[in-house]
């Protein structure tokens, strides 16, 4: 069906009813989460040192629910019922992708297991399925194409509660998970466009939602999306993109597919299999995802590290788009941001393959070391073989920690802190920061990324370190 320019209309609305949704009621929706304890404090995997709303979800979900309506009404008005809302699936989407919403409203409020939350992603990724927002054919720049006969199912709900949660996972910086939303709908738009066939009811507003809510979360954020927002976005994303990709002969091309969602996927496979080297928990959080590395990589400045993720998911949506124009140039495509993400884990050690042969023993050695500091101290768990075994594992030649005034107060080794030293910022409480650990290797500085992540259970002992110098220079003055 072609169509005219009047038939973009209720897309328009659409787009200017989440607008205002967002961007006028995000003080309603901040004061809400205060009342219902929908609030993120400090915490050790954290960046902010102040209790923040996470009012986000609330936010995304009411603005697409108000678009939708806006745009039912606007296709009515203009009696372009025919044209509009042609494929009622993307309607019914909603509902899993409303459970998607309450169920990370409830972990907001009080975490849930895991085992809970992937039982609820799964049951909403098998109704998307059925709704046929599926993998049956897969097929790669025309190259080759595989059915996926029985294996469309699994593969479905593999693949959307891995997007799902990827999306939560990157939600770990200012901007970032909104923004990589943005930039994939976008990408899902664009795709949408060459398809022939216009399915925007959904993408348009909500990335248009995800780009107004930018708005509360850069700089110092009055608010953060939750667990609700970003797997409500995560969801939609994963679902809509699926169709996006899909031929008109019924075939998912995945190249579009995994450049649409470069920044999400390669992040959690990497975090996933890294895990696993480590023979750690691959659902259990820690400071090991790409924004934690390109944060120390960049001493900690957040719009640097969130610009410069989001400038490679958009080179991934381009790339997708213009894949979708060029097929043969899919491999083109792909090789930029790949290049880019894999330049990420090099620099912070990620890629070493020292660091990954040892992945294991380092985490059980920081694990042993921050056992033994819960029972005999931290000054004696620190000053015996077993961090030095660690620090071998590792790649860390010297270790150091300062206090807020700069005095060295425990070391291991002594690192020149003039040149290629990490310099890592200690916080009491996620709040105010009480010193320094500065760990050095025999390369650059960024490259002792890996090293730092691994010395995550050793930061409780350095904490203690710093609260008995800070007690005891307390005795000295009072004496004075």
């Amino acid at each position: 069906m072609q169509l005219g320019m009047l038939d973009y209309l209720p897309y328009g609305v659409g787009v200017v009813s989440a607008l205002l949704v967002v961007l006028a009621g995000g003080r309603w929706f901040r004061r809400t989460a205060w009342r219902l304890g929908l609030i993120d404090g400090p915490k050790l995997r954290g960046v902010h040192a102040e209790p923040v709303a996470k009012s986000g979800g609330m936010a995304i979900v009411t603005a697409l629910v108000v678009s939708l309506l806006a745009q039912m009404v606007a296709a009515r008005a203009l009696g372009l019922d025919d044209a509009y809302l042609r494929d009622v699936n993307h309607l019914y989407l909603l509902l899993p992708a409303l459970a998607i919403a309450g169920l990370g409203l409830l972990d907001d409020l009080r975490p849930l297991g895991a085992a809970a939350k992937l039982a609820v992603q799964a049951a909403a990724a098998t109704v998307a399925w059925f709704l046929f927002f599926r993998i049956d054919h897969v097929s790669a720049a025309g190259l080759f194409e595989l059915s996926a006969g029985l294996l469309s199912l699994p593969l479905t709900v593999i693949f959307i509660v891995a997007v799902t949660n990827a999306f939560n996972m990157i939600d770990g910086v200012d901007g970032l998970c909104g923004g990589a939303a943005f930039i994939a709908l976008l990408g899902i738009g664009g795709f949408s466009l060459l398809g022939g066939e216009l399915h925007l009811e959904l993408a348009l507003p909500l990335g248009a939602a995800a780009l107004a809510f930018l708005r509360f979360n850069l700089g110092k954020p009055k608010a953060f999306l939750g667990d609700s927002g970003s797997m409500f976005l995560g969801f939609l994303v994963a679902t809509l993109s699926l169709r996006a990709v899909t031929r008109t002969d019924g075939a998912l091309d995945v190249l579009p597919l995994f450049l649409l969602l470069s920044l999400p996927v390669v992040d959690i496979t990497a975090v996933f299999f890294r895990r696993l080297l480590q023979g750690a928990n691959p659902l259990r959080a820690d400071r090991g995802h790409i924004h934690h590395i390109l944060l120390l990589q960049f001493d900690g400045n957040v719009p640097r590290t969130t610009g410069t993720l989001l400038l490679m998911a958009t080179l991934g949506a381009a790339g997708a788009v213009w894949s979708g124009l060029e097929p043969m140039l899919a491999g083109a495509a792909l090789a930029l941001p790949l290049g880019l993400y894999a330049a990420v884990y090099i620099a912070g050690g990620y890629a070493s393959w020292r660091n990954l042969r040892n992945a294991g023993a380092i985490c059980d050695a920081a694990h042993a070391l921050a056992e033994r500091a819960g029972q005999s101290g931290a000054e004696a768990a620190l000053s015996g073989a077993l961090l030095l075994e660690w620090m071998r594992l590792s790649g860390v030649k010297a270790a150091a920690l300062f206090n807020e005034e700069g005095e060295r107060v425990w070391s291991a080794g002594l690192p020149d802190i003039g040149r290629d030293a990490l310099d890592i910022p200690l916080y009491a409480s996620g709040r105010v920061e009480r010193g320094h650990l500065v760990l050095q290797g025999h390369g650059r500085a960024g490259a002792m990324a890996f090293a730092a992540h691994q010395a995550l259970p050793l930061f409780p002992a350095f904490m203690e370190l710093l609260a008995f110098q800070t007690a005891e220079k307390a005795v000295e003055e009072t004496r004075v």
